[in-house]
């Protein structure tokens, strides 16, 4: 287990920041893993979609970005390390 402290979308206001912030936490040639674990951990929703691609989506539930929805693709290279990261962030209708 990491003691890093979880990865929070909240103290961001934005997708390049937050990919900024995501890409100093776990950066392109680390294990791909603690970093589904933290997305997980903080409530996103994550698949497989693909031999070597992941897909979350966390969708804020209060604060000032409540009903955003926080889009996450993480790109997995040889031996499960992480290659690349891209995050968006739409708003969802409610």
């Amino acid at each position: 287990m990491s003691d890093a402290p979880p990865f929070r979308f909240e103290a961001f206001a934005d997708a390049p920041s937050a990919k900024a912030g995501f890409d100093a936490a776990y950066p392109a040639g680390s294990a791909i893993e603690p970093a589904l674990r933290a997305l997980v951990a903080i409530g996103a929703q994550c698949k497989s979609v693909g031999a070597t691609r992941f897909a979350c989506r966390y969708v804020e539930s209060g604060g000032a970005l409540a009903g955003w929805c926080w889009y996450v693709v993480l790109e997995a290279g040889g031996e499960r390390t992480l290659q690349g990261s891209a995050i968006s962030l739409a708003a969802l209708g409610l």
